[in-house]
């Protein structure tokens, strides 16, 4: 190879690697998040509090009876101010139980006699909730293309490494050596793996 085709590689080593560092960044950082979704939700936030709202129903009456399950959701909602426009449904789960749903899991639970219950909101992670959309593929459509030749553009800049340098920092001298390291960290993950399933 030239030294003219190695200062080309170089080039578009460099400028490829400018072009993709921001996907770079945002897939490394939400392959991090996902990596240890069993140990929390990497893409929504959960919080949980207990509420008293008070007797739904004036002169303890039964709140079922006198306001009915859209006189309750409306209470529920008024008096924890959520937005009725994040309602998506209501129920009576027990006698004395009434839930209120909302976005993405949350909820209100309450007993709909003593107005005690619990408040689940869940929200998105800002930035990470971003991240984690594009990462898995979640827009779809044209987005996937965006992926596939982001991932194309990487295996460009892995092998143009490989060819930048000669001599005795090049693949061919010490490269080798680290590219086989490399090759090894996977094999010896996947060996671990299939040992772990037989045994």
């Amino acid at each position: 190879m030239t030294n003219r085709t190695r200062k080309i590689i170089r080039a578009l080593h460099r400028d490829v690697g400018y072009f993709l560092t921001g996907l770079v960044i945002l897939y490394c950082v939400s392959g991090i998040a996902v990596n240890h979704i069993d140990d929390w939700n990497p893409s929504y936030s959960t919080s949980v509090r207990d509420v008293e709202l008070g007797a739904l129903a004036k002169d303890g009456a039964d709140p079922f009876e006198t306001l009915g399950l859209d006189g309750l959701e409306g209470e529920v909602v008024r008096r924890l101010d959520l937005d009725p426009g994040d309602v998506q449904g209501r129920r009576r789960s027990s006698p004395t139980g009434f839930v209120v749903f909302l976005p993405d899991g949350g909820e209100a639970k309450l007993n709909a006699l003593t107005g005690k219950g619990s408040l689940k909101l869940v929200s998105t992670r800002p930035g990470l909730f971003q991240a984690n959309v594009l990462h898995l593929n979640h827009l779809k459509g044209a987005w996937t293309w965006v992926a596939d030749i982001f991932s194309v553009l990487l295996i460009g800049l892995a092998i143009s490494g490989l060819m930048m340098l000669k001599a005795k920092n090049g693949f061919l001298g010490r490269g080798k050596w680290f590219f086989a390291a490399g090759l090894l960290v996977p094999i010896v993950a996947l060996v671990f793996y299939y040992a772990s399933r037989g045994a």
